[in-house]
């Protein structure tokens, strides 16, 4: 089934020319179910190469005798597309991922300034589906554009809508890229534990590690590509996967389906930019949109979760720490213009909706993303005292 998902996906293959970022589309794309957990996209990646060798080493030893199986038929078909990325060279221009049925394809998409990352995940089944097409020339009809997603929104729903706004506004020379996954998890272990009770769907999330190598990979480009700010938007939700099963065996429910419907997920927006040079590397600006007091009392994480929520911001930071030299980072913030959510939602906006608000104030507008001391303060955020701590509010 690896390897069907695979050849099923030769497109994005050959668009990303076997970038390692072709499993992370493959992490999403491959469901095995009878597995506890799933792989991470860089063992995924070391799982099909040695199952390749394997089959390259046995093809030429004179002495192999040929018998054809399911397995063999998948990989060599695998190994085909390997190859013809292998002995080509790339073009100028982009080759176009493939459209759904009944899609006429009029240019490449996505556009040909996006990343090898975010191809691989705009390249997910769903997503490819309500998506194709879009970009900031097309933005589709205005009654598609999907809501913010909010603390209850199941993954995929995020990404659209990430991925959908990061269509809509990035531009050739745009100065900054949006991270297209929902960031849960501060570790790929985190995101296997929560495998099965999320009914499969921990894959859809990103850990931090992903998002900071992607902040890391944007900001060494140069030129007309190179980028100023990158934007993730969190998702953590901070429950015990013991304390839902018991919760779930209570109620008499499948654990999915209390993990949905209890496990809110809280939502922040995490803003890295370039604040200055030392020598050859880049000082980097850390600013947290953190809803809570004083400014959205209702979205501001239950008193009974807030010390896990602490200890999941305190590894964060410490990720950050780890990846760049942060030079001066912020904490809390509002957004410019509050819209309240329709009134079909019946509730104030939770934490989610508003870091959506907010990251989409910044992409719909770049020059609202705050820089200097004084604009920080003028957007409702206070200053860290240390970085490996939690920030003092």
């Amino acid at each position: 089934m690896l390897f069907l998902v695979c050849i099923k996906n030769k497109d994005v293959y050959i668009r990303v020319r076997g970038d390692e970022s072709f499993y992370y589309l493959i992490l999403s794309e491959w469901n095995p179910a009878t597995l506890a957990t799933p792989f991470a996209p860089a063992l995924l990646g070391k799982l099909v190469s040695l199952f390749v060798g394997a089959r390259r080493r046995y093809l030429s030893d004179e002495h192999s005798t040929e018998e054809t199986t399911n397995l063999t038929t998948a990989i060599d078909g695998f190994i085909t597309i390997v190859d013809q990325v292998d002995s080509t060279i790339e073009t100028r221009r982009v080759p176009s991922l493939k459209a759904p049925k009944a899609f006429k394809v009029t240019r490449p998409w996505p556009p040909d300034y996006f990343s090898k990352l975010d191809v691989a995940i705009l390249g997910e089944t769903t997503t490819r589906k309500a998506l194709f097409g879009i970009d900031h020339e097309n933005r589709g009809d205005e009654e598609d554009a999907p809501l913010y997603p909010h603390d209850q929104s199941l993954p995929l729903y995020v990404r659209k809508y990430l991925c959908w706004l990061s269509l809509t506004e990035t531009m050739p020379e745009s100065k900054g890229a949006l991270f297209l996954a929902p960031i849960a998890f501060i570790s790929d272990k985190q995101r296997q534990e929560w495998y099965r009770p999320t009914g499969h769907k921990s894959r859809f999330y990103a850990t931090v590690n992903e998002f900071l190598g992607y902040a890391k990979v944007e900001f060494e480009k140069t030129g007309k590509g190179a980028k100023h700010h990158v934007i993730g938007l969190l998702t953590p939700w901070f429950f015990d996967v013991e304390e839902v099963a018991s919760a779930a065996a209570k109620r008499d429910e499948a654990i999915p389906i209390v993990w949905e419907k209890t496990c809110f997920r809280a939502g922040m927006v995490l803003c890295l930019s370039k604040f200055e040079r030392d020598g050859y590397l880049w000082r980097i600006q850390l600013a947290m949109f953190k809803p809570g007091l004083p400014y959205y009392q209702s979205a501001a994480e239950p008193q009974s979760r807030q010390k896990k929520q602490d200890v999941w911001i305190t590894e964060l930071l410490k990720k950050v720490n780890e990846y760049f030299c942060v030079s001066r980072a912020w904490t809390g913030g509002k957004s410019q213009n509050h819209v309240s959510p329709p009134s079909s939602r019946k509730v104030s906006a939770d934490s989610v909706e508003l870091s959506s608000e907010f990251i989409t104030e910044i992409m719909e507008a770049p020059g609202v993303l705050p820089i200097t001391a004084v604009e920080h303060v003028n957007m409702g955020f206070e200053a860290m005292r240390g970085y490996d701590g939690y920030p003092s509010l």
